[in-house]
């Protein structure tokens, strides 16, 4: 069984945010992303990091700040729920999605829920409602769920879209109505069959950076203005096969199996009414490694971090470019200082993109182990791939990891989020999160590193 809890209504407030440079840390945690919000509101989804376990629970919180970057609301989901992502919309208002596990002993046995709860732009939740037509069940048994970060959300209008991996592994889009009071269920499209997925452990290590372990149990999901979704799941020698059986598809004759490559992902595009338009295999490569993606402009991005050679420093970030009819349009491998990795990107007005993650780390050539020094990595890449500028965001303490998760370009503002004080895979796990709002016109030439 598989279910929706559907939280809230909707507001539409007035407000722009303010344009001054603002700065902030919150001790004890890092940014998973960022939102600009009303009236010089920022909204920050924090995470506790965790050592690595049988099961990942995220353990985050949403936060609104003023326009001094001052928290002035929170939310946290009741004990043993997992937020895991939220959006917000043209109003101001937002919805988050919560993981909801099993209780008891049969955690393992007892599908997931899914919770969606709706907030004022002010923060205060604004009631709730459940809607019927729900969901079908999952016909699937459910298997080890490994992670509970298996969802994300996105605005479309004051409308929800959602991508939820199942208990089974089966994977869910929606496509859920804002009206007076409700959030209403419009469609569900199913976009992966239930498949069997593995995780892998980090011998003697703590902290699974880059979700290295976890990361077949990911889905991706982002809408564009005029809410065509794009769903993206890794692919592997499970669900590949699996999907192709399911939908009567042939992706797996563009895979190369005999090198155990089943491709990078699969990309699911869906219609604004849900109607599944195309799913097409990413392309070919065991050295790639998807962390996120982005819709916009008539184009979809791939994001992440590809290996190029067997030398500790031998990553370089990663972007590919899909065109709306699911053609590939360009692949870039951007290196800029040792290892290099790509979290997130901000399409521009200009063609170009404003890319962040992390530069000047080293992973072990045969394991998952990272290196405790790292740096953010800001740049804004051209559209043939070429790096036209870095920037350089405040670091943390000497020897510790530093990280641009998130980063959102609204009118004349940069606002980057992320980690610094973080751990490398042996370190001890702890982080403090910042916040960072520049406007264009201050250059975000902030100094060295």
């Amino acid at each position: 069984m598989m279910s929706l809890i559907l939280f809230g209504s909707c507001s539409w407030p007035g407000g722009s945010p303010a344009s001054e440079p603002r700065y902030a840390t919150f001790v004890g945690y890092a940014a998973v992303k960022v939102e600009p919000g009303k009236n010089g509101q920022t909204l920050l989804l924090l995470e506790k990091l965790q050592v690595q376990a049988l099961v990942t629970r995220p353990v985050r919180k949403l936060i609104w700040l003023d326009a001094a970057l001052k928290t002035f609301k929170e939310y946290s989901p009741p004990p043993g729920d997992s937020l895991v992502d939220f959006t917000i919309h043209p109003s101001g208002a937002v919805t988050t999605v919560e993981i909801v596990p099993a209780a008891g002993n049969d955690f393992f046995l007892k599908p997931l829920k899914a919770r969606l709860t709706r907030f004022g732009s002010d923060g205060v939740e604004v009631g709730f409602t459940v809607e019927s037509g729900l969901p079908p069940e999952v016909d699937g048994d459910p298997v080890l769920p490994f992670t509970l970060d298996r969802a994300r959300i996105a605005a479309s209008g004051e409308d929800v879209r959602l991508a939820v991996r199942w208990a089974d592994n089966s994977v869910f889009a929606y496509g859920l109505t804002c009206g007076p009071g409700v959030l209403a269920v419009a469609w569900a499209t199913e976009v992966e069959p239930p498949a069997r997925l593995l995780s892998i452990g980090i011998i003697g290590g703590g902290f699974d950076n880059f979700h290295q372990g976890d990361r077949d149990a990911f889905v991706y999901l982002d809408t564009d203005a005029s809410g065509t979704s794009y769903v993206v799941v890794p692919s592997n020698v499970e669900i590949l096969p699996a999907h192709d059986a399911f939908f009567h598809e042939t992706l797996t004759q563009g895979a190369d199996p005999g090198h155990f490559d089943y491709g990078v992902s699969i990309i699911t595009k869906i219609s604004p009414q849900g109607g599944r338009e195309h799913s097409v295999l990413s392309g070919l490569g065991t050295n790639k490694r998807l962390l996120n993606i982005r819709a916009g402009g008539g184009k979809l991005f791939l994001i992440g971090r590809i290996k190029t050679g067997n030398q500790p420093q031998d990553w370089n970030s990663w972007i590919q470019t899909f065109g709306d009819n699911g053609d590939p349009l360009s692949e870039f491998s951007i290196d800029v200082s040792q290892g290099d990795m790509f979290w997130d990107l901000a399409p521009l007005t200009s063609g170009s993109l404003l890319a962040v993650g992390s530069t000047g780390y080293t992973q072990n050539p045969v394991g998952l182990s990272v290196s405790d020094p790292r740096d953010h990595l800001a740049v804004i890449v051209g559209p043939d791939g070429t790096v036209e500028r870095r920037f350089f965001l405040p670091l943390g303490p000497r020897g510790r990891g530093n990280e641009t998760v998130s980063v959102k370009v609204a009118g004349d503002q940069a606002v980057f989020a992320g980690a610094i004080n973080a751990p490398g895979t042996h370190a001890p796990v702890f982080s403090d999160a910042f916040v960072e709002i520049e406007p264009w016109t201050s250059g975000l030439d902030l100094g060295s590193p």
